[in-house]
């Protein structure tokens, strides 16, 4: 495994720190021919990824042609799930309510070894850090995306396992507090909504 020493941390290519990658379903997968044997299976798009995290009520069923190669291109809880199109680059964490569902195109599925925890990629690459480093690899348009060649090469400072487990610790109270805040603020608009349409 080729590493560099940077702040305690260890600076690893991201393909030393993969299982495998979960490629999205190409055209060949979305556009059956008539008579193609077909699945109907979720499919998570970038809209799909929202703060963080994977909004399974967004996630729609598609139709998509079956093949043996299907069922390794679907995603498993604790796949960090990252956008390769438009800028800022995008990173979450799939949950068990969207296991098994396959990945659209412009995004790609990457699960960890147990050199690093999911959550603490997923956090570098919404980082400023990683998006400084991700960026650059996308070209200047906000259109142009980055190719996976270009994103198994990126460096990822991996850092001891003890403070992993700090900061996963810390990642998943931040998480917790964002989901809370989000439900007071829903609840929140309801209120001044419904003081609103008793007048």
């Amino acid at each position: 495994m080729d590493s560099k020493a940077r702040r305690g941390a260890v600076v690893v290519p991201l393909k030393s720190l993969l299982e495998t990658k979960i490629t999205g379903l190409s055209s060949y997968y979305l556009k059956p021919d008539k008579g193609d044997p077909t699945v109907d299976i979720p499919l998570v798009n970038m809209g799909d990824i929202v703060d963080g995290a994977i909004n399974a009520g967004t996630v729609k069923k598609a139709t998509v042609r079956r093949t043996g190669k299907l069922e390794s291109d679907t995603i498993l809880p604790g796949d960090v799930i990252l956008t390769l199109r438009a800028q800022p680059f995008r990173a979450a964490i799939a949950g068990p309510d969207v296991a098994g569902a396959a990945l659209s195109a412009n995004l790609v599925g990457l699960r960890c070894s147990d050199l690093i925890k999911p959550e603490i990629l997923a956090a570098w690459f919404n980082s400023s850090a990683g998006q400084r480093v991700l960026v650059p690899r996308a070209g200047i348009s906000t259109l142009v995306g980055i190719s996976l060649k270009e994103l198994l090469q990126v460096e990822v400072p991996v850092p001891p396992r003890e403070q992993q487990d700090l900061l996963s610790r810390y990642i998943a109270l931040a998480t917790e507090h964002t989901r809370i805040l989000k439900e007071e603020q829903k609840l929140l608009d309801s209120i001044v909504d419904s003081m609103i349409n008793s007048l």
